[in-house]
């Protein structure tokens, strides 16, 4: 019982810190720099679905498929080191992922989610600040981010998944380099 006490008290400490995910976690915001933004869950029971593992497969393929389409289309070569992560979801929850990215290099940071997923987007934080550099908070679910670093730096690609009507939603971020950029 003292088990479950414990971890549904430190659920709501995470949650009143916006770090409802999985992945690296949120830095510090320093003054001056913007907030992440914070999530709630939706109210109310979203319908949960079985995975089995042959879905899971197929639906990881299906994401990584529409993050090619969109390299094809958007253009960009994917960042040397940086690794796309499909991963399941929870509406109201994020992912995380710390990319280096090299100083007058320019980025583009792509995502896709399947097709229970309405609202997916991305924040792009400074891990040095903790501040959102840049984003994409449109209510679809393909956003891309443009970037250009002003120095070489750490910094977090946060994937927001604001609404999925069967959950788990699967959904993966890519970060390309544009203009012969090529990061570390």
């Amino acid at each position: 019982m003292r088990l479950v006490l414990c971890a549904i008290a430190a659920s709501a400490v995470l949650a009143g810190c916006g770090q409802q995910g999985s992945g690296a976690p949120l830095p510090p915001v320093q003054q001056g720099a913007q907030a992440p933004s914070t999530q709630t869950r939706p109210t109310g029971t979203v319908q949960q679905a079985q995975v089995t593992n042959e879905v899971r497969q197929q639906l990881i393929a299906q994401i990584d498929g529409m993050l090619d389409q969109m390299q094809n289309q958007l253009g960009g070569a994917p960042l040397e080191g940086f690794t796309d992560e499909i991963v399941p979801m929870q509406p109201g929850t994020d992912h995380r992922q710390r990319v280096s990215l090299a100083g007058g290099s320019s980025y583009r940071i792509v995502g896709a989610c399947d097709g229970d997923c309405t609202n997916f987007d991305i924040e792009l934080i400074d891990a040095s600040t903790g501040g959102v550099v840049a984003s994409d908070m449109l209510p679809d679910d393909f956003p891309v981010v443009n970037f250009t670093a002003p120095a070489d730096g750490q910094y977090i690609v946060r994937s927001l998944m604001q609404a999925c009507s069967v959950a788990p939603c699967f959904a993966g971020t890519r970060v390309l380099t544009t203009q012969g950029g090529g990061g570390k």
